[in-house]
């Protein structure tokens, strides 16, 4: 056998595997609210410690933070933290707590510098100071339904640790936030969808929801200052006390409004590097769930069905792109009548971002520049923050 034929039967492999994926996963991202639901099984209702991380005042800041203060739920109370408790986002949180004075607030400084993440810092206050065990974290373009606090608690048994939910985009406003929720709402939404239906869970941190108790006796902020990926890092620890990390039966809408491409980039490198210090081996297999390498693999293998290269190319174009935009219409996301265009950037952003989080640690959070992963000081005591 030449090595022609070596490639091409290794081509024909690798695009039914990654063809196969792609349909596994399109079916779980259908499925998984119903899976997951079955799981939720708490029935009480404890007290809520809601907590908000404030840095920068984007376009729906005011629409996704009020949010919080619309929730069906009987017992809770609202926490912000910033840095900068006199700039514009931390002067519209005080706007939102004066319009709803039923609800417990306040806003708190903080002055953590300890962690690797500058939102590890920012949270260590409102975490801290919590008045009730149970905490949801919440990210600031997160949009929260009115039952998502109770609906998300349900998943708060007595041997999970840590609820986390999926994020979809919506509000987009330019062809750039388009592509960035062509990577949100295609590649990683579909494998975390099908992770879940499998019983597994990560943390993804635009909520998190978790008792303060399981928390320190987990580590801490110790067990997550050494990182910018927190929510993975908390997963872990969670699992190392025997609490699970699971992913909510209702995901979270991400506003995202309009984006520049050097920002959509920078946040993806963020991410894939985050995951090739802390997930290496689903780092190495990443490029399988994109749809570059199958297509390149469709028309290497096309020769063995009697089809030329440029129409495998094209028949694998047309069905990965055909089955993503049927489950975003099932699933009720937002579509550009530019989503080929979108596609094929989304494509070219993805390898380029792979390749790149092989070669840095140097990643962009909230236009900081900071390192992925360092030797962290030990987190402070609770009462140096005020």
């Amino acid at each position: 056998m030449s090595f022609l034929d070596v490639l091409t039967w290794a081509a024909a492999a690798y695009w039914a595997a990654a063809i196969a994926l792609l349909i596994i996963s399109v079916v779980a991202t259908v499925l998984q609210p119903r899976i997951a639901e079955k799981r939720a099984r708490r029935r009480d209702q404890p007290p809520v410690s809601i907590v908000l991380p404030v840095k920068l005042l984007d376009a729906d800041f005011e629409r996704t933070q009020e949010s919080v203060f619309a929730q069906h739920y009987p017992r809770f109370d609202v926490t912000a933290s910033a840095v900068d408790t006199d700039s514009p986002a931390a002067r519209k949180m005080r706007e939102l707590f004066a319009r709803h004075p039923e609800t417990p607030s306040r806003l708190l400084a903080s002055t953590a510098h300890f962690a690797a993440s500058p939102k590890v810092d920012n949270l260590y206050a409102p975490f801290m100071q919590a008045e009730n065990d149970v905490i949801l974290m919440k990210d600031a373009n997160v949009l929260l339904e009115p039952d998502a606090l109770a609906e998300h608690l349900r998943q708060l048994n007595d041997d999970v640790g840590l609820v986390c939910a999926i994020p979809y985009c919506a509000g987009l406003d330019n062809f750039a936030a388009h592509v960035e929720a062509a990577i949100i709402n295609g590649p990683h939404a579909r494998i975390l969808f099908l992770a879940s239906c499998l019983g597994q869970g990560h943390g993804i941190g635009k909520i998190m929801l978790f008792r303060r108790s399981d928390f320190l006796r987990a580590g801490g902020f110790d067990a997550i200052s050494h990182t910018v990926g927190e929510d993975n890092a908390l997963a872990k620890a969670m699992r190392r006390i025997g609490q699970r990390p699971v992913f909510s039966h209702r995901a979270v809408r991400q506003e995202l409004g309009a984006r520049r491409f050097l920002d959509v980039y920078q946040r993806q490198l963020r991410w894939f590097v985050i995951r090739r210090n802390d997930e290496l081996l689903s780092f190495v297999a990443e490029p399988i769930c994109q749809a570059f390498p199958a297509l390149v693999a469709g028309a290497l293998a096309a020769p063995l069905i009697g089809m030329a290269p440029v129409s495998g190319f094209a028949a694998t174009f047309g069905f990965w792109f055909t089955l993503e935009t049927l489950l975003s219409m099932a699933k009720g996301w937002q579509l550009s009548y530019a989503a080929p265009a979108v596609f094929v950037i989304r494509e070219a952003m993805m390898l380029a971002v792979w390749v790149n989080a092989w070669m840095t640690d140097r990643v962009v959070w909230a236009k900081d520049k900071v390192h992925a992963r360092v030797a962290a000081q030990p987190a402070p005591p609770a009462h140096e923050e005020g």
